[in-house]
Formats: structure tokens, sequence, C-alpha cells
């Protein structure tokens, strides 16, 4: 090992309280970021109480999910959608949303504790849909399947 004098020890010193400080603050802090900028339907730390739709309505009772009015869908594909709803993320898209636009649906989804419901709207758009939350201008690009399976009753 070569012999360093005091002020090289001490450069060497201030580059690793340096690369310390950036570890302890900087990567947890760039962590947070990322995890927020993360879109889904409902928040994470959100429990979902039901999801109306125009005809229907996904309820959670007893610990099981249920169509109301029963539209002949198994409690495997209701159960399937309340997870879709829980835990789907979202694509943001660059389109910009346009004022002539007209939903082929709409689901009011109440959240535990919420006294307003969260509302999302659905738009076709070039062989797949666009998902957009009333209030905001964000939209985000989903697959049909991934429409069907959020709108199992509409579509």
């Amino acid at each position: 090992m070569p012999k360093l004098t005091r002020r090289q020890w001490n450069n060497i010193l201030i580059f690793a309280v340096l690369i310390l400080m950036f570890a302890l603050y900087g990567i947890p802090q760039r962590l947070a970021q990322l995890k927020q900028s993360e879109q889904r339907l409902i928040p994470a730390d959100s429990q979902l109480l039901s999801v109306a739709f125009s005809q229907n309505r996904l309820v959670q009772h007893s610990g099981r999910w249920y169509l109301q009015p029963a539209a002949g869908f198994t409690a495997a594909q209701i159960e399937q959608q309340a997870l879709a709803w829980q835990y789907s993320i979202l694509t943001p898209s660059a389109i910009v949303p346009s004022k002539d636009w007209v939903p082929i649906a709409q689901a009011s989804v109440q959240l535990v504790g919420e006294l307003s419901p969260l509302i999302w709207l659905l738009y076709p758009y070039e062989g797949g849909y666009l998902l957009q939350q009333v209030g905001h201008k964000a939209l985000y690009a989903i697959s049909p399947l991934q429409a069907q399976m959020l709108f199992l009753t509409e579509l």
C-alpha cells in the first residue's frame, strides 16, 4: 500500500463521507420516488369496498365478492374482476384527451373510509382502450383483455 500524505487521506475521507451520504440519503429517496410514480386504479394503501357500473355493482360481503344483480358470471370471474380493480398497474399514455370523446363505460369505485368515489371512464382508442380518472387529465392505455377484466359487465 502506498504511503499517503495527510492531505490525500483527508480527500479520501471526504469522498468516503460523500458516498456514504449518497447511499444513506439518495438511494432511499430515489426508490421512494419510483414507488410513488407507479399509478394504480386505487391507491396501494386503500381497500376496495365496491365498484358500480351502469347496470351492475361489484360488492364485498363477508369476505366474498358478489355482482348485484347476478349476471350469470361465476364466482371465480367475479373474484378476478375484484382483484383486477385492486392490483392493476396502469401505463401512462402520451395521448391528449379530446373534448368530443364519449366514454363507452364508467365505473364508480368506492374505497373504505372515503366519502366520495373515484370515477373511471373507459374510451376506445386504436385497437385498445384508454382509462381516465374524472378530474384528472392523464390517460392510461390498457389492453382489450384488461378492459374486459375490469368492465366485465360492460363489454
